[in-house]
């Protein structure tokens, strides 16, 4: 018996310090991707790892109008508001992030900016395979998307700033540039979906003073957002 429970201990003892040497023995950490051909980077390490899909993280972006300080009132001096719908999107590989071109049509213009905007401010021209742009057409280029690279299928989000939908109308606070592309105001701050032709939904919540005032002022209403516009505007 005394020897039995000798070899229990060692055995214990065995088992404890191979545990502490699998514990103390340091794990490898993947290298980080490069900034150069971060895309491609992603899809070789998918690639080794047997992967077919691979999810990558949108850097962060500082939206013209996103500090939280500007009014709706204020956007609406500066901003083109449309209600528009979305036509087609295709998304494009730029070695380091995915960009998505989204054409858009204009059902309504509820007002437009009291000044253009600098030529030379806005997004570059858009892909070609996007064009003709038609009358009441603009393209608005946003970051994230799904291409395909090397046969790996890479998806980029994680900005808080939703795709947009096919068959959903949407109040935009748009600049509009000559030629034919457009941004919103603070990113995910200028954009509305409409809900049952007269709820505006922001696409992303937040304590930004357009949000605040669409709700208080406005009480997320379209109608009344075109009441006011038609007189105050």
């Amino acid at each position: 018996m005394k020897f039995k429970l000798i070899a229990l201990v060692l055995l214990g003892a065995g088992v404890i310090a191979a545990g502490l040497i699998r514990t103390a023995s340091p794990t490898q950490e993947k290298p980080s991707p490069p900034f150069e051909d971060r895309l491609k980077w992603y899809a070789r390490e998918a690639k080794s790892e047997g992967r077919s899909k691979v999810r990558v993280p949108t850097p962060e972006i500082d939206y013209l109008g996103s500090d939280g300080a500007i009014t709706a009132e204020e956007a609406f001096s500066a901003c083109t508001v449309v209600i528009a719908q979305l036509v087609s999107r295709r998304s494009y590989d730029r070695n380091e992030d995915i960009i998505t071109w989204n054409k858009f049509a204009i059902d309504e213009v509820l007002s437009e900016a009291k000044e253009l905007p600098c030529p030379a401010c806005g997004p570059s021209d858009p892909p070609a395979t996007l064009l003709p742009l038609h009358s009441g057409q603009f393209v608005i280029p946003k970051k994230g998307g799904t291409v395909n690279i090397d046969g790996v299928e890479i998806e980029q989000t994680g900005d808080g700033f939703p795709e947009y939908e096919s068959n959903q109308k949407y109040l935009l606070l748009v600049n509009l540039y000559p030629n034919g592309t457009a941004t919103t105001i603070g990113g995910p701050v200028g954009v509305f979906r409409i809900v049952d032709n007269d709820k505006m939904i922001p696409v992303r919540e937040s304590d930004h003073t357009i949000l605040k005032d669409f709700k208080e002022k406005y009480g997320s209403s379209l109608e009344r957002l075109r009441k006011y516009l038609n007189t105050s505007i």
